[in-house]
């Protein structure tokens, strides 16, 4: 029962992975379009609250992670406080590049396409702190974890609830159904974790 039930929360956290890449990637390629319109202007909208809900959730759940590992690493052993150390860098600069992206986003909504040109430079300087995160080896405490995390540990990181998959489920739906043509998320294959983000 306890294996089952960490497969199952590992499957639904693998899914919202795999959507957040999918939806990263269709939105850049969204920002390219030249022509915007009101279809376009509400894509971007779509796909930041996409971005907005899931990074949060793994913004959470990194800092849980931090929280469950700081009592495993000795005071001696340096190589890993510098990674927890880098690990709360990362997601203060997630945080603070999710703000920004969530500003730009409720001007574009308020002025429509007046405001298209300071949200697409808003909105790459968001991917580039993203992009960054991703490529600075996320799971580089991943030994550790599977060391000593429980069954429990794992539930609790993961954090999925009934509620958490509707809410994923609605808002990656949100982003098919409003894509342009090119964009669509799942148009996009899936990465696996040894790829570099592109």
């Amino acid at each position: 029962m306890g294996k089952m039930m960490i497969e199952d929360f590992q499957a639904h956290v693998s899914n919202e992975r795999t959507h957040l890449s999918q939806v990263r990637r269709a939105f850049t390629a969204g920002l390219e379009i030249e022509a915007v319109d009101p279809g376009l202007v509400n894509f971007y909208v779509v796909c930041c609250e996409y971005l907005e809900y899931s990074l949060n959730r793994l913004i959470a759940q990194d800092n849980i992670l931090h929280d469950l590992l700081v009592p495993h690493i000795e005071p001696t052993n340096q190589e890993y406080l510098d990674k927890l150390t880098k690990l709360k860098k990362g997601l203060q600069a997630m945080e603070n590049a999710i703000e920004k992206l969530s500003t730009a986003k409720n001007n574009l909504i308020k002025s429509g396409l007046y405001e298209t040109h300071a949200f697409k430079e808003e909105a790459r300087a968001f991917l580039d702190v993203f992009l960054n995160m991703l490529a600075t080896n996320r799971h580089s405490t991943i030994d550790l974890e599977s060391k000593v995390f429980t069954p429990k540990d794992w539930e609790k990181l993961a954090g999925v609830t009934e509620e958490s998959i509707q809410m994923e489920e609605k808002l990656f739906l949100n982003t098919k159904l409003s894509a342009p043509e090119g964009c669509d998320p799942e148009s996009f294959p899936p990465l696996g974790h040894h790829q570099k983000p592109s």
